[in-house]
């Protein structure tokens, strides 16, 4: 049995250099829909769980070389269509929506920082519940502090910026211009970092957090199931 596994879309370019095999070695095809190009492979299914975490890298492989050169919008890794009927139909359906999103984010890519607080070197007062708090108040508003101030470092570089708060810390995904990835970098760096927080940075990657939500939406479809 096989399925249709679908890595990304892309404004079609005659200079583009496509991938040729992608997850578990399957060939890369590209198929037009006016001007938009996605890559596709006829993969077996169901998956080899033995092997997931190759495959995924292989499909980020996929996707990224085809990101090096031009703006895409990803998939859901390891995304599947139960066949070319059902790719075709979704590829039609949204192909508007994804050219306009292409178009909007075509000069970008999106670079991130993670603010996440170091382990402890003195140990938490938890004897006195009030102590307790205070100490997390006091570390929040540190942190809070920390990554308005690096936003702010970076405002004359983001074309846009959006914060989510998790369990682990603050994650800053910012819209950059392609070709000033260093430039990010550097502001980033300029900002001296609190003792008990750390920081991390990565990209550039494909703008996915700043996907029109009407082009995030149809990636959960239950057309795109990855079971």
């Amino acid at each position: 049995m096989s399925r249709i596994l679908v890595y990304c879309g892309f404004r079609h370019a005659p200079e583009l250099a496509l991938p040729i095999v992608g997850v578990n070695g399957a060939p890369v095809q590209a198929a037009a829909v006016g001007d938009l190009s996605l890559l596709w492979s006829e993969v077996e299914w169901p998956f080899d769980q033995r092997r997931m975490q190759k495959s995924a890298v292989e499909f980020h492989q996929v996707v990224h070389q085809v990101f090096r050169q031009t703006a895409v919008i990803p998939f859901r890794l390891l995304s599947v269509f139960e066949d070319r009927k059902a790719f075709t139909a979704f590829a039609a359906e949204n192909q508007e929506r994804f050219l306009e999103d292409l178009n909007r984010l075509k000069d970008f890519v999106q670079m991130e920082c993670v603010i996440y607080p170091k382990p402890s070197e003195t140990p938490v007062d938890r004897s006195s519940g009030k102590a307790y708090l205070e100490q997390k108040a006091v570390a929040l508003r540190s942190s809070e502090g920390f990554a308005q101030a690096t936003q702010d470092a970076l405002a004359h570089l983001s074309r846009e910026v959006r914060v989510r708060e998790g369990k682990n810390g603050t994650r800053i995904f910012v819209l950059v211009e392609r070709g000033r990835e260093n430039n990010f970098r550097q502001a980033v760096t300029a900002v001296p970092v609190p003792s008990h927080l750390s920081l991390r940075m990565s990209g550039p990657w494909p703008a996915a957090e700043f996907l029109s939500e009407q082009v995030k939406m149809p990636q959960t479809d239950e057309a795109a199931k990855t079971k």
